[in-house]
Formats: structure tokens, sequence, C-alpha cells
């Protein structure tokens, strides 16, 4: 447990002034802002408990969707190809600590962000939201439901632990950012190939990878 920990916290170093930090901020507030001026331009008069419903499931599907399969194909290319870039891998796995601790802070770090970034986008849903509403007389949004929030937003995280762990490992295995992103970038185009109705879709596009996070995968919620 130590040589992880240690390994952990020498990975957070490594982050410092990177963009694979930055995206953590960066992708949630493309999508909030992206959702954000497509409504304020466009609201149409809607009560209090339907526009929430509206503004966090529209910011959840674009989130879940489009943002994070692709996000989490760029954060563990980024992560990993330090390594790759300076080519560390050797020098990393003769220090007197497991292997198995290197790979999982690292496979542990991918979470991590992931994670992080899911939380900042909860944030932004709630405060663009009280923005919108403020701005936009149409769309007024009274309260805050958290749980609606919360809910929609760390469904499809958890749903995403197949993918982090399949990119995790690929971006770790072959040295190279353009492999890495390239098969993310192929998988998420490949599912809009998948039926998107009947028993097809059920036996065949629910267990690709990158459809898992869009109504929390396969699993019954």
């Amino acid at each position: 447990m130590t040589s992880f920990i240690r390994s952990l916290s020498a990975e957070t170093l490594k982050l410092k002034r990177t963009l694979a930090l930055w995206m953590v901020f960066l992708a949630p507030l493309i999508v909030v802002s992206l959702q954000f001026f497509i409504l304020y331009d466009r609201a149409k008069p809607s009560p209090g408990t339907e526009a929430w419903l509206m503004y966090v499931r529209s910011c959840s599907a674009l989130w879940a969707i489009f943002m994070l399969p692709l996000f989490v194909t760029l954060e563990t290319a980024l992560l990993n190809n330090l390594e790759h870039t300076a080519k560390s891998w050797k020098q990393l796995f003769a220090l007197p600590v497991s292997r198995a601790s290197v790979v999982s802070a690292k496979m542990m770090m991918n979470f991590l962000l992931i994670g992080i970034s899911t939380i900042i986008l909860s944030i932004l849903v709630a405060v663009s939201a009280k923005l919108l509403s403020a701005l936009q007389p149409a769309f007024v949004m009274p309260g805050l439901p958290v749980e609606l929030i919360v809910r929609s937003a760390f469904l499809p995280f958890i749903a995403s632990w197949l993918i982090i762990a399949i990119h995790s490992w690929i971006s770790m295995r072959w040295h190279g950012f353009a492999l890495s992103l390239g098969v993310g970038i192929g998988l998420c185009s490949s599912r809009f190939l998948l039926p998107a109705q009947g028993q097809e879709r059920t036996t065949h596009g629910c267990f690709h990878s990158t459809r898992y996070p869009k109504r929390g995968g396969c699993l019954p919620w």
C-alpha cells in the first residue's frame, strides 16, 4: 500500500502544467457552455420542474454520448504519453516499487481525473442553470434538484469505468499518442453504425463499451 501511495503521489506531481490537467476543467466547461448558449437562444416557456429536467438531461446527454468517451480517450493518452515521450517506463519499473503499484497508480489517476471532471460538471450545471434562469425569463428554474444533477452526472461516470480501464491499458501498452487516440475515435464512431432499435440493439449494441455512459450502460438504472 505504501508503494502504491508513493506512485500515486508521483503521478500527481507529473500533472502540473499539463494539458491532461487542464482538460479536467475544459471538457465539462465546453459541454455546459454549449448547452447554455443553445437554450439561451432557443428557450421556450417551461414550468420550473420541466425546465430543470430538460436542462440537466440535455447536458448529461451531450456529456455521456459525445464528450465523455472522447474525453476518456484523450485523458488516458495524454497521461500515459508522458512516460512514452520521456522513454521512462524502464526507469519506472526499475524503481524499488512493484510494477503492480506503478500500473495501479496510473490507472487510479485516470479514474480520479475523470471523477473530478464529473464533479466539476455537476457544479457547472447547477451554476449555469441559475445563470440561465436569471438571464432568460422564459426558462425559470426555482430551487436546486441536487439529486437529479448528481445522478445524471455520476451514473455515466460509473458506467464509463470499463472504457477508462480499456483505454488506460491501450495507452500504457503501446507507444504513440496517435494510436491511442485513433482507437478511441474509432470505437466512438463505430457505435453509431450499430442498430438503434429492436432486438439486435439489445444483443449487440448494449455490449459496445462506448455506449455504456449513455444510459448507465446495460445496468438497471
